[in-house]
């Protein structure tokens, strides 16, 4: 623990004075406010906003500041700052993977992996073939890789049947996608970033393989497999950002301002492609919808809360990071939570609202993800504030987001979003000119009346009979 201390310490004392302007002070939710958040949040300059780099430090000093001028209490541990401690693993190679002694194909075209803790090579294992959860046995084997469908959710499955999620226990995970005959290429894999509580865990490599090596592995005609990896692991520091609005109670009620409504979104993205394409091609995963958008609005309901009456329960704002690589801002504010998480009774997260979903009616329009889950969306109705079901249960976005995170505390959290369409998700076309800011700003406006509904005290959301299921 003193290195993190000293390394935040250099971390704030060192970090240069953030001079990003901020838009036009105005409690009232505006278009202008919108985009003047969407193109600081979202420009090239900023790179992508990805995870414990120079511009994500940048990021969060923007949302602070604007938090504080907008009257906003701290609400980090360490002013409106919560820093956690990642590790993050460097490559200086490109991954082998090996079957029956002998080279397998390169690294992109042939297979990708997901990076879960410490760069290790597996040695030879042996090959275990699951096609039904009849065929994973009950004990799990470190010399023994499980090739699995490509379904997450399918394969996945069957290893929580077992007790074994994530594949805790085994060798290796090897999903195979037969029918597509090459990935794309990567060259040296990205720095993979985990919190340390998370690399403590029993949880072996995965590996995804395509084409003929994948259909054979399918088929039983690999007797052993080999992962080699080149790297190393070095600790360092991202935060998120948290404010407050104190709640007052009511005078029938005055124990409601021990109560919290968390509010969240994501201020991560991707960062920048490194592979392929010219020296002109655009590279820089803006992510001005996912989630610069739902940045955006959650300023605004900030700013909107901090100028109006003080609400009955109190309301903290978190600007999570690192969601794109495991949520894993959002599970150290859960794991580290700066109000005691007894207190929480909602989450309300808020997810690429930059665009109109076109299967619903209209611009404006957004959907609650989880809405049979909960009485949330019907309270909300019978108080003038739709959001509307889900229609794309099959995309599984309730499972997806940081409310989840909640969710698996045992609190409601659903995200409020309008992203189900759009072609640019995780594109180096999520720009800024491709969204609607009248739609966002309708969004925000319906996000905000639900927020004074819970904040108020008016509703108090619960799970419907035999939810949270998460296996659905």
């Amino acid at each position: 623990m003193l290195f993190l201390a000293l390394s935040l310490a250099v971390l704030l004392q060192d970090a240069p004075e953030q001079t990003d302007p901020l838009p036009r002070p105005d409690p009232a939710i505006t278009r202008s406010a919108l985009e003047h958040h969407l193109r600081f949040l979202a420009s090239d300059e900023l790179r992508g906003r990805k995870t414990a780099t120079p511009e994500s430090e940048r990021v969060s000093g923007y949302l602070a500041r604007a938090l504080e001028r907008a009257g906003v209490e701290p609400g980090g541990s360490e002013g409106y700052f919560q820093p956690f401690p990642l590790l993050v693993t460097h490559f200086s190679g490109a991954p082998q993977l090996r079957v029956d002694g002998e080279p397998a194909g390169e690294y992109g075209p042939a297979f990708s992996m997901r990076v879960k803790g410490d760069p290790r090579s597996t040695g030879p294992l042996a090959v275990r073939v699951v096609r039904t959860l009849e065929d994973l046995p009950e004990e799990a084997d470190r010399g023994v890789a499980l090739v699995m469908a490509s379904s997450r959710f399918r394969s996945f499955k069957y290893l929580e049947e077992r007790g074994q999620d994530g594949g805790r226990g085994w060798g290796l995970i090897v999903r195979v996608m037969p029918e597509r005959e090459a990935g794309r290429a990567l060259g040296i894999p990205a720095d993979g970033l985990v919190t340390p509580e998370r690399a403590g865990e029993d949880l072996p490599e995965q590996v995804t393989v395509y084409g003929a090596l994948a259909r054979r592995l399918w088929e039983g005609e690999v007797g052993s497999i080999e992962l080699v990896t080149h790297g190393e692991r070095r600790q360092v520091l991202e935060r998120n950002v948290v404010g407050l609005v104190r709640g007052a109670g009511t005078e029938e009620h005055p124990e409601l301002a021990e109560e919290v409504v968390v509010v969240s979104a994501h201020f991560d993205h991707l960062g920048v492609r490194q592979e392929g394409g010219g020296p002109d091609e655009d590279r820089i995963y803006n992510g001005a919808d996912d989630d610069a958008s739902g940045t955006a609005v959650l300023l605004e309901l900030a700013e909107g809360m901090a100028a109006g009456p003080p609400p009955a329960r109190t309301v903290l704002f978190l600007f999570c990071s690192a969601e794109e690589i495991g949520m894993l801002g959002t599970f150290y504010w859960a794991d580290h939570p700066t109000l005691p998480l007894e207190h929480v009774i909602c989450n309300l997260n808020l997810e690429m609202l930059g665009m109109p979903d076109p299967i619903m009616d209209g611009p404006g329009q957004a959907w609650l993800t989880g809405y049979e889950r909960s009485d949330l969306g019907p309270a909300l109705a019978e108080h003038g504030v739709v959001l509307g079901a889900d229609r794309r249960p099959e995309q599984r976005f309730f499972l997806r987001s940081d409310n989840i995170v909640f969710v698996q505390k045992g609190i409601v959290g659903q995200t409020i979003s309008t992203g189900g369409a759009n072609p640019n998700y995780h594109q180096v076309s999520d720009e800024v000119d491709t969204l609607d800011f009248d739609h966002m700003q309708a969004c925000a406006e319906a996000a905000y009346a639900a927020l004074r509904l819970l904040a108020d005290g008016t509703i108090t959301p619960h799970w419907n009979p035999g939810e949270p299921n998460l296996r659905r």
